[in-house]
């Protein structure tokens, strides 16, 4: 049991210290300056991940809409989890975690790019005796899907400038 607890927390180590790196970050920071994040709720995962990602990189997030050279609308940002198979006693056996986001990209009111909504899906084993660290590894999951699509955005946005 221990062991297991032990290969359950490297393998959450080793999945927070991946180390995600903005591809080709000088070119995109030259062209972002200052941007607003326009959302409904700043306590979600892919907004604080975004967040991260774009201060760590040099890119200026304001509190101000008026104050910042372009604003990304965050238009959805939802995440969840369905039973994808159970045992024969009925209980699930393997979960599906996915993450969309809907958004768009403007400057001085002008749509640079139209709402492009983005879903990512990923699938793990479930044990009912390892709950804990089930929900710890379905928030590790939903945390990567969250990258991944703050990888596509930035992307996007540098396609376009």
């Amino acid at each position: 049991m221990l062991g297991k607890r032990l290969i359950l927390i490297l393998l959450s180590w080793s999945l927070f210290g991946c180390g995600f790196q903005l591809q080709d970050s000088s070119g995109l920071v030259e062209k972002l300056s200052t941007v607003y994040i326009d959302t409904s709720d700043p306590y979600t995962i892919f907004y604080r991940t975004i967040k991260h990602q774009m201060t760590k990189n040099g890119i200026v997030v304001t509190n101000n809409k008026n104050g910042s050279d372009y604003v990304l609308s965050i238009l959805a940002d939802q995440s969840g989890q369905r039973v994808l198979s159970v045992s024969a006693s009925n209980t699930p056996r393997e979960y599906e975690v996915y993450y969309l986001v809907k958004w768009s990209f403007s400057k001085d009111r002008e749509v640079l790019i139209q709402p492009v909504t983005n879903k990512k899906m990923q699938d793990y084993g479930f044990d009912q005796t390892q709950l804990l660290g089930k929900s710890i590894e379905s928030r590790v999951v939903k945390e990567s899907l969250a990258k991944d699509i703050v990888q596509l955005i930035f992307y996007k946005i540098d396609q376009s400038l």
